[in-house]
């Protein structure tokens, strides 16, 4: 793949992560507002917290890397 073609990828893919990894932590605020029978809190907090962290850490990744490759291009 071309260089600008790697960094548009890596940029959207990166915004894309951070976009669901609100997504997400709304989800999770949602249904600990509506308190739905049968779905444990600690759980869902746990599964939540993890989801959002592991989205938000590949998406800031994905940004770094390509910041990282448009100044080595340069």
């Amino acid at each position: 793949m071309k260089q600008k073609t790697k960094e548009l990828v890596l940029i959207k893919s990166g915004d894309y992560m951070l976009d669901m990894s609100k997504l997400v932590f709304g989800g999770i605020v949602l249904v600990l507002i509506m308190q739905i029978e049968g779905i444990s809190s600690l759980m869902l907090l746990v599964f939540g917290i993890i989801t959002v962290l592991l989205f938000s850490i590949l998406g800031i990744m994905f940004i770094h890397i390509s910041q990282k490759n448009k100044k080595k291009g340069a």
